[in-house]
């Protein structure tokens, strides 16, 4: 068992390194997590599509030294920044249909300050490891005062992987969750608040690769299709 799963992390963690799929891929946590390099450099020795947008806002924020001393970073990829400006765009558009927003849109219009503030929700000062987590999860405080973030590990709910004819349980998958209100939990097959009112209002997010430790901290990689500063 031990043997597949770190197997299947070894490949899913080689994918994120070279894949330019939108969909990213998901892994149960790396075989060898450790990298000789700092967080910043081990962002900025992938393939442009991956970071290099998040990189060119950690610049503008005057972030780099921040991400080396974070001892846990929740990495948004450059799909989370186009989903972004691809929302304030839409946003825009309901009153001007010609409007567009990209990126030097974001730089004019978002002072290094909102910047800074925008990225620090995904800056911890624990060093929050897969070890340490469980199911019903964790809430911990981001460096930006004002938000807390619920971290879990959960069990994959795919099917269970087969070597030899023996079963072996599914990788447990990371999340990094921002709730709004009562936090919505699972009761006869459907989300409610503590009350037991329906309730879908929690964001939740998947992280395709988890587990990395640079020379300077933690990197869990969210899901590029999680849209950047948890706008909805």
């Amino acid at each position: 068992m031990k043997k597949t799963i770190l197997y299947i992390g070894l490949l899913c963690f080689m994918s994120l390194l070279f894949s330019c799929k939108k969909d990213g891929v998901i892994d149960g946590g790396v075989s060898d997590p450790r990298v000789n390099m700092t967080t910043y450099d081990f962002l900025k020795s992938h393939p442009r599509h991956l970071f290099d947008t998040t990189l060119m806002i950690i610049d503008k924020a005057g972030l780099k030294d921040r991400v080396n001393a974070t001892g846990t970073f929740f990495v948004p990829t450059n799909y989370s920044i186009r989903l972004f400006l691809l929302a304030k765009q839409n946003e825009l558009r309901k009153t001007d249909e010609r409007l567009n927003f990209n990126l030097d849109s974001l730089f004019k219009f978002y002072p290094p300050k909102m910047l800074q503030d925008s990225m620090s929700v995904y800056f911890f000062n624990d060093r929050i490891v897969r070890d340490n987590l469980t199911e019903t999860g964790t809430i911990f405080q981001t460096q930006e005062p004002t938000t807390k973030l619920l971290v879990t590990l959960e069990k994959s709910t795919s099917a269970d992987y087969t070597e030899d004819g023996i079963i072996s349980q599914g990788p447990k998958l990371l999340y990094l969750t921002k709730i709004y209100g009562e936090r919505d939990v699972m009761r006869n097959g459907s989300l409610s608040d503590s009350s037991g009112k329906a309730s879908l209002n929690d964001t939740k997010v998947l992280c395709q690769t988890s587990g990395i430790i640079t020379t300077t901290g933690m990197v869990h990689v969210l899901s590029n299709q999680h849209t950047w500063a948890f706008r909805r």
